[in-house]
């Protein structure tokens, strides 16, 4: 071995047959630290890199493609030579790699100079929030345990500055991993980031780094002052839908600005941009999107490469509301993008979470939650309720007091963000469903688009409590043109209906006349061909046990949340075969009265206790995986709330609110990631076998630890097996089938670890 660490070389690799010859360029060129390639954003004809790593020494691999196939490749990593696909130690301070191609008489040479990345010193933090008194920074290492850099809590006092800027000069040993809370001392108001949640890194580039409390992130330099431009394109890049539209904001106010799709100039402004893609690229064709922005601080360029593929992507779905696998959202409390709406800061929940959520937050966890085998979103209200006369913020911010039902929230974003939503969703294979709040309002006066008006004297209802302050018949035109306004000019996909019951008035179930306005409009859209805005999916929210449903009578709703269901599936109290029982009965077995009905299932939601707070993730992840492959192995709807798939754990909130916790989409513990894991797998099981939500069902009990699910569905012959066990053990299947959670074909029996469910498909 040589002393510089080579651990394998595999010699030079030189073409056999002699093409474009004299060409001496690199199509790639990839040196791996980790399996990861730190040589970005290459360019053949770019030949000079230089690249930091976060320590020395380290082992890479180095490796190159040359555009001719008859040209020869070399390295050489500090002086020493190597050959192409070879491995390396680099060791020293600043590392030299030298990436040398020939082909014919050309010859070219890359060089990457590689470094360690630099702890700076004498770093200043500088932080506005426009709070009532003076700041302090608690600055501590993100490490077991904790180290704190300048005192125990509340931190440091901060030095005033001018405008209402704030400063501290960080001790050398807080670096980029370093975490920071703003706060205003022992007993103060104001803190960010909130209660429980973690600082923010100290991951500034250079020696000053500038926190400006209402844009929630660090700039190098005073964001207050003249800055240059900045450019952000959103999606930034890959494949979209011909009914995409691509946004490019453009800050800073650039004096000069140009840019080109598909070689087409574009007339750009400062602020928001809008394209439409199929403006510029047509079904299968590749078009780069530049764009260049300058003033005289300095010049922004973006350049990305976009793939129109109008492929139909939902061909998978059936327009059955039984295939259902929803994914509910708090809109509030879930995800808050810093290119969104501001959110609200107030919001009924508990203390230290999240509060400002916005659509714009959703849109960006879209690939998360379709990862998860989710097919479905259901949005909590996000009608403008910021203008309601009836409670304060923490009330509005639920959306469920709404005072304009054709309008978007503006805390929570535009109705082009609204659209952008859907339209993302819907080229993932997603439908959205909205939050229909139609027995009670707060201050909703004013006409509709049509001049129709809600009747809003207090109104008695079938359950003769909670009273809404929405009268029916009177106000029964104003939410028929609500329905039909966000299905025909948002294409959404169907209504969770809150307090249904309030809807149910004068021995009249005005359910059945709204569901057949909406199966009225799904009806008519596909007749004319829309593929979506036609599920028409209406599921009611009638908090009561089974036999004490009333908004299913008179032909009225035919999905309701199934509580008694969830309270079975949760407490499990005769163990699996709670769940047997659960998954072999119908629905009228289960205590519904009403033909027709298929009950929508789920483990918790905004107003309950969260499935964690009763099943720990960190002692028993196997039994959250037991109750989440029940739900996903139901014939009909199903519901995950967020967070449920991590086993969360509900706050210090009230009864009614505590489950409204910050969603979290990344950072996962051990166990929080193989439940999600497992959930993901038993979902995508159910999207891929019909017999998972429309089978019939064949129970077999051994024992009273051991349930046989067999599930088949008549229309494909489909078939699949659901074995859950509370004990190791192994079950006979009388066959052959693949073992569709874990790979691998199996025979005869199958081994089942105690609360991990098996699925097989069955030859």
């Amino acid at each position: 071995m040589r002393s510089l660490g080579v651990a394998l070389l595999l010699g030079t690799a030189t073409a056999t047959a002699a093409v474009n010859s004299g060409n001496a360029t690199l199509n790639r060129l990839e040196i791996k630290l980790a399996g990861q390639n730190i040589v970005t954003g290459f360019n053949p004809s770019t030949t000079s890199y230089d690249v930091t790593v976060d320590a020395l020494p380290v082992t890479v691999s180095v490796s190159a493609a040359p555009a001719a196939s008859d040209a020869t490749v070399g390295f050489t990593v500090n002086g020493v030579s190597l050959g192409n696909h070879s491995v390396a130690t680099l060791s020293t301070s600043v590392n030299t790699i030298v990436c040398k191609v020939a082909s014919g008489s050309a010859s070219s040479t890359y060089t990457v100079n590689v470094s360690a990345n630099v702890i700076e010193t004498g770093r200043t933090i500088h932080f506005k929030g426009n709070w009532s008194s003076t700041p302090y920074a608690y600055i501590y290492s993100n490490s077991t345990p904790a180290k704190e850099y300048c005192g125990k809590w509340p931190g440091t006092q901060l030095t005033a500055a001018s405008d209402g800027w704030y400063t501290l000069s960080l001790p050398d040993e807080a670096d980029k991993t370093a975490l920071v809370i703003f706060n205003t001392g022992e007993n103060g108001s104001e803190r960010y980031p909130t209660d429980q949640m973690p600082g923010i890194a100290l991951d500034f580039e250079g020696n000053h780094g500038w926190y400006l409390l209402s844009d929630k992130k660090w700039y190098t330099s005073n964001p207050e002052g003249p800055q240059k431009p900045a450019i952000t394109v959103s999606p930034a890049s890959g494949k979209v839908k011909g009914s995409s539209v691509i946004t490019i904001d453009i800050a800073n106010e650039a004096t000069s600005i140009s840019g080109s799709f598909n070689g087409r100039t574009l007339s750009l402004a400062n602020g928001t941009n809008s394209i439409a893609v199929a403006d510029y690229l047509a079904d299968g064709e590749e078009g780069t999107l530049t764009v260049s922005a300058s003033n005289s601080l300095g010049t922004a360029e973006f350049s990305a490469t976009f793939n129109r593929d109008d492929t139909v992507v939902v061909s998978g779905l059936t327009g059955d509301w039984r295939e259902l696998s929803i994914y509910q959202v708090m809109v509030g409390s879930f995800q808050h993008s810093d290119r969104g709406a501001s959110g609200y800061s107030q919001m009924w929940g508990p203390q230290g979470h999240r509060k400002n959520g916005n659509i714009k937050g959703v849109t960006e966890a879209l690939d998360y939650i379709k990862d998860l085998g989710m097919n479905a979103i259901w949005l909590t209200p996000v009608f403008d309720s910021s203008n309601g006369g009836n409670g304060d913020e923490r009330l509005k911010a639920t959306g469920y007091f709404a005072n304009d039902y054709f309008k978007i929230d503006p805390h929570f974003g535009s109705e082009a963000e609204f659209r952008e939503l859907v339209n993302e969703a819907h080229a993932r294979g997603m439908y959205i469903i909205l939050d229909g709040v139609f027995g009670h309002h707060s201050n909703c006066t004013g006409a509709s688009p049509n001049g129709n008006y809600v009747d809003n004297r207090t109104a008695a209802n079938v359950r003769g409590s909670d009273a809404g302050n929405i009268a029916y018949p009177g106000s029964l035109a104003y939410f028929k043109e609500v329905v039909r306004y966000w299905m025909e000019n948002f294409e959404v996909d169907g209504w969770r209906l809150d307090q249904c019951y309030q809807v149910y008035q004068g021995g009249h179930n005005y359910w059945y006349d709204l569901r057949m306005e909406v199966e009225a409009v799904a009806n008519e859209r596909k007749n004319r061909g829309e593929q979506w805005g036609t599920l028409g999916y209406m599921v009611g929210e009638d908090w009561t046990s089974a036999g004490r449903i009333t908004v299913t009578q008179q032909d009225g709703l035919k999905s309701v949340m199934d509580f008694d269901g969830k309270d079975n599936l949760v407490n499990l109290s005769a163990g699996v075969g709670s769940i047997g029982w659960f998954l072999s009965s119908d629905a009228a077995s289960r205590g519904y009265r009403d033909a027709g009905v298929n009950p929508t299932i789920f483990l918790s939601n905004h107003d309950t206790s969260r499935v964690g707070d009763f099943v720990d993730i960190n002692s028993s992840p196997e039994e959250l995986m037991t109750r989440h492959a029940a739900v996903a192995a139901y014939s009909g709807p199903a519901c995950t709330y967020y967070g449920d798939e991590i086993g969360d754990k509900s706050g210090n909130g009230n009864a009614d609110n505590k489950a409204r916790t910050s969603g979290r989409i990344s950072g996962f513990s051990a166990n929080e990631q193989r439940v999600h894991d497992y959930v993901a797998k038993v979902f995508k099981a159910r999207s891929e076998n019909p017999a998972l939500w429309r089978g019939s069902v064949q129970r077999q009990q051994i024992g009273k630890e051991v349930e046989v699910i067999t599930k088949t569905d008549a229309e494909t012959g489909n078939k699949v097996i659901c074995i859950f066990s509370q004990q190791n053990t192994s079950v006979s299947i009388g066959g052959t089938g693949e073992d569709i959670l874990n790979g691998g074909t199996v025979s005869g029996t199958v081994s089942v670890q105690a609360w991990v469910p098996v699925f097989i498909r069955m030859n």
